[in-house]
């Protein structure tokens, strides 16, 4: 329970000796308290008073049993609450955003959620990037949710906003954390019942744009004495569109006739999935739990598009054309389980946790592809393909983490992991001659791929009047082995790797008063290669559009500076600085021959980031108006070499988002967010700017349980993903555009039944999510 007022009482007299409020996990500490009997009061609005007696000797640390509150049996009169957490609250290493206080106009799902929250960007492929730097780390709940790319934005969709509690955006993670993610952690941290007794939360929306949308979440729990019981089982369908535009000028570098090449594009996407996760909790006493989950999701979808292409030399006589059209089926599992424990040492703070994990995730694609080619004369070409893709990850791991405080003011945290990856994907063509089907053995291919992660680390924090320091290292050894599988056409290959990485953390925090702090941080961190990249297959898009992996891609590794001015808590002014080096990005590779793009993830020489960051987390002019801002001033660095020469993408970048919440009479209360984000240098492209604003009202009722709300994201249907490059002397340019602009109504309800008590907390994370997916 967090608000609970709590009093320490000499026994002798009852006289007052100190005060204090537990925290929003039901805990609360006294320090440097003199030896000998105490009383310790604990009360809280409509809930009995509740007296525990103690003692305190010199030198040795008190910890009470839980305390567990019972309503007060009288009936209260109407409560006016007059206070709110804020939306965002600013720290030294991270920034909170409170959901149920920023995002009645983001719109009802996890995904509208992440999409306007300050300084992140969300692509269309699944990709998240931090203040203007590219791979950020996604964990829900602390733990890798096991998901990536279209996977995690499907979950994301499915997952409604009413079910998340707050998302902290880690800019500098300790040695704790894993060291992947060049930009940080994303932390989606969902809402967690501490009832006793019976709970289950409803929720239900539709969205409508050019196409609708159902999303519906039934989640419950039941706690009984040592056993906590709870699931949840949500539902989403509807569809979607990818609306792509691509203009390419070809050889416009060598000649006076170069070819233009006018390409559009429409894929419309259906989406059935299910989602589900079950576990148990069993409280073996106040000092250990042991919890056990299961987590599954099955994706289906089915992609119909077309793409119709122009070719034209100069620019005035159209010379030829191209028709494809697509038609994908995919189907996607992924089911995970997860053993816990945790225990905690009679003493303050010193704790011991493991995990076992274990998670199968399966991909079945199949494709068919018509490609017709005419020129001035009639047809030339017509030329089908299909394609059968199916892959098969199973990954496990372990890991033991140890907290221990050797006095108030220093601490250690201590773990090991182990992490095993194995991986069997097989991509089948076939092409069509007349009317029989023979295999493409040039595309067809057998991808076998393991790998092992083994990391330990240590940390330590020190205080000492008013500075506190963290530092930590992070030991963390890969192993991996890929083999490609020869048929007539290509040869077999095989690939091994082995490599040892250092990662330390250093945070330095220097505290004038309570309301001013200086802070700085270093930390180095590393982006592996997701397996999708890996995998050596080829997408067509269509004759001229390959996306191709790549096994030859190396991690990369980036080292980041941060220093921050922070005031009250609320008020951040910072400078960052980050260099990385092999920095894996999209590029384009050109095909002269046959005017052929090839789409594939490469390792430039190097990237830098620099530049800096304001934050405000809670302003306000007047009683009923509140509002978050979040402005950084963002440099961005490429540099890369090709055909000898070395090629340079630099751009300054300014980001700005603006949430405001309303609050309205009985019970209403309304939000109006947005946000600007200038030109951006991103690999090898250059990105357009893009805005959005959005707004959203709802309705509480029914004592609480009940809410009501309609939301209208994107009203300006503003947001594009727009791009240009020049690549071998090829210039390109693209306009990307999805079902973003819509209007919603959804609807929570929330039934409960028993009293408060503390829940347990998990603390650990396993799998590298944003990595997978085939």
């Amino acid at each position: 329970m967090e608000g609970a007022q709590v009093i320490l009482l000499a026994q002798k007299d009852s006289s007052f000796v100190k005060g204090t409020a537990s925290d929003n996990n039901g805990d609360f500490v006294f320090r440097q308290i003199a030896p000998g009997r105490y009383f310790v009061q604990i009360s809280m609005l409509g809930y009995k008073k509740e007296f525990r007696n103690t003692v305190v000797e010199d030198g040795k640390s008190v910890v009470l049993s839980p305390v567990y509150m019972e309503v007060e049996a009288q009936n209260l009169k109407a409560i006016v609450v007059t206070a709110k957490r804020p939306s965002i609250e600013i720290m030294a290493d991270k920034t909170v955003v409170n959901i149920e206080s920023y995002t009645l106009s983001s719109g009802n799902s996890a995904l509208s959620v992440m999409q306007s929250l300050p300084g992140v960007i969300v692509g269309n492929d699944g990709s998240f990037s931090l203040n203007g730097k590219a791979g950020t780390k996604i964990l829900i709940d602390g733990k890798t949710y096991y998901l990536g790319g279209t996977e995690l934005i499907n979950y994301l969709k499915s997952t409604p906003a009413s079910a998340l509690d707050k998302v902290e955006l880690i800019t500098n993670p300790s040695a704790k954390y894993e060291a992947s993610g060049n930009s940080g952690i994303i932390n989606i941290r969902t809402k967690k019942s501490k009832m006793m007794g019976f709970n289950m939360t409803l929720n239900s929306s539709f969205e409508q744009g050019d196409y609708g949308r159902f999303n519906n979440n039934v989640s419950f729990n039941h706690r009984n004495g040592k056993i906590n019981i709870f699931g949840m089982y949500g539902y989403y369908t509807g569809h979607d569109f990818v609306d792509l535009k691509v203009i390419r000028k070809m050889n416009s570098s060598f000649s006076p006739s170069y070819t233009t090449f006018d390409q559009n594009s429409f894929r419309k996407r259906a989406d059935d999935n299910q989602y589900f996760k079950a576990g148990i909790q069993y409280y073996l006493s106040d000092m250990t739990t042991f919890e056990l989950s299961v987590n599954g999701y099955s994706a289906k979808r089915s992609e119909n598009g077309t793409i119709n292409s122009a070719f034209y030399k100069s620019v005035l006589k159209n010379d030829s054309t191209l028709n494809s059209f697509t038609r994908n089926y995919e189907h996607r599992n992924n089911f995970s389980s997860s053993l816990n424990m945790l225990h905690k040492f009679n003493n303050n703070g010193k704790e011991l946790s493991f995990s076992l994990d274990y998670l199968r995730y399966s991909l079945d694609e199949d494709q068919m592809h018509n490609d017709k080619f005419a020129g001035q004369n009639g047809l030339i070409r017509d030329k089908y393909l299909k394609g059968l893709n199916n892959g098969i990850i199973n990954m496990y791991s372990g890991m033991v983490d140890v907290t221990y405080p050797v006095s108030e003011k220093l601490s250690f945290d201590a773990g090991f992991k182990s992490a095993l990856v194995d991986i069997d994907n097989a991509s089948a063509y076939q092409n069509k001659a007349e009317t029989n089907w023979a295999p493409d053995y040039k595309l067809s291919c057998n991808f076998l791929y393991r790998e092992n992660i083994n990391a330990a680390y240590i940390s330590a924090k020190y205080s000492f009047k008013k500075l506190r320091l963290e530092a930590g290292i992070r030991l963390e050894n890969t192993n991996v082995k890929g083999h490609k599988l020869a048929n007539r056409l290509q040869n077999d290959s095989l690939f091994t790797q082995s490599y040892i990485n250092i990662f330390p953390t250093v945070m330095l925090g220097y505290s004038i008063n309570s309301m001013n702090s200086f802070n700085f941080s270093y930390g180095r961190r590393i982006n592996r290669p997701n397996y999708k990249d890996l995998n050596p297959f080829t997408y067509i898009f269509d004759d001229y559009t390959y996306e191709l992996g790549n096994t030859a891609l190396k991690p990369q590794l980036s080292d980041n500076f941060n220093i921050s001015y922070i005031l009250k808590n609320n008020y951040n002014f910072g400078l960052f600085y980050s260099t990385t080096q092999n920095v894996i990005v999209k590029s384009y590779i050109i095909d002269g021959n046959k005017d052929r793009v090839y789409v594939m993830p490469t390792n430039m020489a190097s990237y830098k980031s620099y530049g800096l960051r304001v934050g405000v987390g809670d302003i306000s002019f007047v009683n009923f108006l509140h509002s978050a801002i979040n402005a950084n001033l963002v440099r961005n660095n490429y540099n890369w070499d090709l055909n000898d020469f070395c090629n340079k993408n630099r751009k300054t970048t300014f980001m700005f988002s603006m949430n405001n919440s309303i609050i309205l009479p009985k019970d209403w209360t309304a939000s109006i967010s947005g946000f600007y984000n200038d030109k951006m240098a991103y690999g090898q492209m250059i990105v357009s700017s893009m805005w959005r604003l959005s707004a959203g009202i709802q309705k509480k009722f029914l004592n609480g349980n009940a809410t009501l709300g309609i939301y209208l994201n994107d009203i300006f249907n503003s947001y594009r993903e727009k791009g240009s490059g020049t690549f071998n002397g090829t210039w390109a340019s693209s306009t990307d555009k999805t079902d973003r602009c819509l209007i919603g109504i959804s609807f929570s309800y929330r039934f409960k039944k028993g009293y408060m008590s503390k829940e347990y907390k998990r603390k650990s994370e396993s799998f590298d999510s944003k990595r997978i997916n085939l």
